[in-house]
């Protein structure tokens, strides 16, 4: 209920009464699923305050609105919204303007999404989740958020954490032979984001490119 307080600044009416004006903005919160049904409002001494209005001008709003259907009242307990927010009516999809060439093409291709049935075998893309160990993964998230979560909070170096680079540097030698240093290792978000990156540093406009087919959009 927090938000009262902008709400009723926001409405502000100098041509109606303060009742009218809180009674109003109430109205258009419950319709608009700010406030949903069955919600408890604030006591009208608190709400007053909260506004810096008079306790009688927010039990007239309250009143008003009771009398509207929109609250329901029981002494000693409390005011609570009596009907649910009316359906948004879906608005017709706008054509982004100004976008360039580029951006045209990423509206068009789409995004990335979660294949239709992840668990099904040999799903391109998806692994396992039920094999990640998340207890685990947790309980070390854990660990290390108490250790340096000031620093992890910040934006860090821009290759990506340098322990992190330093580790999969050691795993690649020891499992795959690939002999790198941390220096070389560039962690990123995902494989769309390391395409793009590559994509951006050595393609120019009219480039001939060969791509997997299937593959990415």
């Amino acid at each position: 209920m927090s938000a009262l307080p902008t709400l009723f600044a926001a409405e502000s009416q100098p041509d109606l009464a303060l009742y009218a004006q809180l009674s109003r903005t109430l109205r258009k919160a419950i319709l608009a699923g700010h406030l949903p049904l069955g919600s408890k409002l604030p006591a009208s001494r608190v709400l007053a305050a909260d506004l810096a209005i008079s306790r009688s001008t927010v039990e007239l709003a309250f009143s008003q609105l009771e009398a509207e259907g929109y609250l329901h009242r029981q002494v000693g307990v409390g005011s609570f919204v009596a009907i649910a927010a009316q359906p948004n009516k879906p608005r017709p999809r706008k054509t982004a303007a100004g976008l360039s060439q580029r951006g045209q093409m990423m509206v068009e291709a789409g995004t990335c999404r979660d294949a239709t049935s992840p668990f099904q075998a040999f799903t391109a893309g998806q692994p396992d989740p039920a094999a990640f160990p998340r207890e685990l993964w947790g309980k070390m998230t854990q660990q290390r958020w108490k250790k340096d979560g000031e620093r992890l909070m910040r934006y860090g170096d821009s290759q990506g954490l340098p322990e992190l680079r330093e580790a999969i540097a050691g795993y690649l030698a020891q499992s795959r032979g690939v002999v790198c240093d941390a220096a070389q290792i560039l962690v990123l978000t995902s494989s769309q984001q390391a395409l793009q990156l590559i994509a951006q540093l050595l393609i120019d406009p009219n480039d001939s490119v060969w791509l997997e087919e299937p593959g990415y959009l």
